[in-house]
């Protein structure tokens, strides 16, 4: 509930009969989704998770990395008060460490509040409370943000370095700031293929992705596909080559919390479900807290408990099998409503929409339902290679988590289509990814000042 602030005994009043009603009835769900798919979150874009990902430091097996990022779809312009992160919003990692679908452990991270890449970075206060008691809890540290560059009037402009903190006590490393969004995927071809399993329930248009792509045989085999090409190179940025799909997040940035963890910190004991201690589980939350009051200088403080209005674990879940009635509802729930079965009839009915037989049903079900909708990853599963580690017995596939590089949309359109293979064409990201932490590529910048050729005006 937004509030304006008077100085009268009567708003006083209001504001104590308020917070007592609140804390009287039920909790208010409020939510958003994966790269704005909740209708709440189109109003709300500081609030909204892209992604999760959770894998194996490739330098060190011994550090477990986790990535959040949050407020899709950022231009490459150098907007002062754009790359800033909410004030207003705790962001929460929610680890699962013993086998169910209950958290047991919150490393949290709150921001001082932003006002513009040219008065310096926004502090971050990060903290985690492993859930073992008061000799489990560390922190709270600070750390800066990596401030955007604003650049001069020159030909070309370098994005800034990845900076990170370390904070000695707990060997805990941070990184939060604007980069390239590491998320790939036709999104254009992807709702095609939702939308006409919903109009066409049990035959989807498995082609939409081919047709986006420029396969214009009707078996997807001409070899004259359009082809994209490599992105335009950028200082400190190297253009890859995606495939003949085409990319919906190419050229956009997004803000990133990246964490890395000696993995002694989050694992879990051992017990009948986890039996080697070696499964943790990952779920990303953002929350406000339930009152908001918008004083006269314009600006929002809140208090009282904190709410959930997003939360992200396996990718495309909310996206492809939630319908869209139920979107908030479900972003704004919790992975042991998941496990009580509150959305499993709307998964099953949605898996059947995509044709999925019996047996993927009961896979996928087992996947995101039966111990919520949680990312997990197996510690002795290695991860190795550039670029956040590409080794092929690594990565979800092999319960390795979710890497970087990891195609999680042509493997999720697989297990929906029976294993036959299906997927975006979209083969990997635009810009390459780094090879020590926070992994991500940097931020994309404007691209050099024009000389009267097209290829350097397609960003601004």
């Amino acid at each position: 509930m937004i509030l304006r602030k008077k100085k009268k005994f009567v708003f006083i009043a209001l504001v104590l009969m308020l917070v007592l009603t609140f804390q009287l009835t039920p909790p208010l769900r409020t939510s958003a989704s994966d790269h704005i798919d909740g209708p709440q979150l189109a109003n709300d874009h500081a609030s909204d998770i892209n992604d999760m990902y959770l894998f194996l430091d490739p330098n060190d097996n011994s550090r477990v990395v986790m990535v959040m990022t949050i407020n899709p779809f950022l231009i490459s312009s150098e907007i002062i008060g754009q790359a800033l992160f909410d004030h207003n919003l705790r962001y929460r990692f929610e680890i699962e460490n013993t086998g169910d679908a209950n958290p047991d452990a919150f490393l949290d991270v709150r921001f001082t509040r932003g006002v513009g890449r040219e008065t310096g970075p926004q502090i971050a206060t990060v903290s985690l409370d492993t859930g073992r008691g008061p000799f489990g809890d560390f922190g709270p540290f600070n750390a800066p943000t990596n401030v955007p560059t604003q650049g001069a009037d020159t030909d070309d402009i370098e994005p800034p370095a990845l900076n990170v903190t370390t904070d000695q006590r707990t060997g805990i490393r941070f990184f939060a700031g604007i980069t390239d969004d590491p998320f790939f995927l036709d999104n254009t071809a992807a709702n095609r293929f939702v939308l006409s399993s919903i109009r066409n329930p049990g035959n989807p248009n498995r082609q939409v992705f081919a047709n986006r792509a420029g396969f214009n045989a009707p078996d997807g085999s001409n070899p004259n596909a359009d082809n994209q090409g490599p992105a335009p190179l950028q200082a400190r940025n190297a253009g890859v080559n995606q495939g003949a799909g085409r990319d919906t997040y190419s050229g956009f940035n997004t803000l990133t919390i990246a964490v890395s963890v000696p993995a002694a910190m989050l694992r879990g004991r051992r017990n009948f479900r986890n039996l080697s201690g070696n499964e943790i589980g990952l779920n990303g939350v953002t929350q406000r807290q339930r009152v908001q009051i918008v004083s006269e200088d314009g600006q929002v403080s809140g208090f009282g408990p904190f709410i959930t209005v997003d939360r992200e674990g396996l990718p495309l879940v909310n996206n492809g099998l939630i319908p869209a009635p139920r979107k908030d509802e479900y972003n704004g729930a919790t992975t042991q409503d998941d496990a009580s079965g509150r959305f499993r009839a709307d998964i099953i009915q949605s898996l059947r929409n995509f044709g999925t037989n019996d047996a993927n049903i009961t896979m996928l079900l087992n996947m995101i339902q039966v111990r919520g909708d949680i990312l997990r990853i197996n510690l002795t599963v290695p991860n190795s290679g550039p670029g956040g580690g590409n080794n092929p017995n690594g990565g979800a596939a092999n319960i390795g988590g979710r890497r970087l590089q990891d195609d999680v949309a042509d493997a999720t359109f697989t297990l929906i289509n029976n294993g036959a293979p299906l997927g975006d064409f979209v083969d990997g990201n635009e810009f390459e990814f780094g090879n020590t932490f926070p992994f991500v590529a940097p931020q994309i910048m404007p691209n050099p000042n024009g000389v009267n050729d097209k290829d350097t005006r397609l960003r601004l």
